[in-house]
């Protein structure tokens, strides 16, 4: 997945985007998931085992950068969406203080299921 595609995608959606360490723990994962109200998640083909079982809808990017893939189609489909107007038929968000990213740390969790 084109890291750059989701940054600005997402900012451009007026959502905030949350990378996820894919080095935690399922359950530490699910957490961070769930606490964050995340509603869609945009995920590498080598990282589905992580997110399998979660109820938010996701879409996997097979790195292929073809037609058939599953990212490049929600890439398309935002193409359509838009338009072609681009980014300059986007409004920016007037509120300099509205949420873009979120952050968790890298530590573990301070969760019940993932303390022991």
């Amino acid at each position: 997945m084109r890291p750059a595609d989701a940054h600005y995608g997402v900012l451009a959606a007026r959502a905030v985007i949350n990378s996820i360490n894919t080095r935690l723990k399922p359950s530490e994962i699910a957490y961070i998931l769930d606490h964050s109200q995340a509603r869609l998640l945009l995920v590498d083909h080598e990282y589905v085992h992580l997110v399998k079982g979660t109820a938010i809808p996701y879409i996997v990017c097979n790195d292929t950068g073809r037609a058939g893939d599953p990212y490049e189609a929600f890439l398309e489909s935002g193409r359509l969406f838009a338009a072609g107007r681009g980014w300059q038929g986007l409004e920016a968000e007037p509120d300099e203080n509205a949420p873009c990213t979120l952050c968790y740390t890298y530590g573990p969790c301070l969760c019940s299921s993932c303390i022991r």
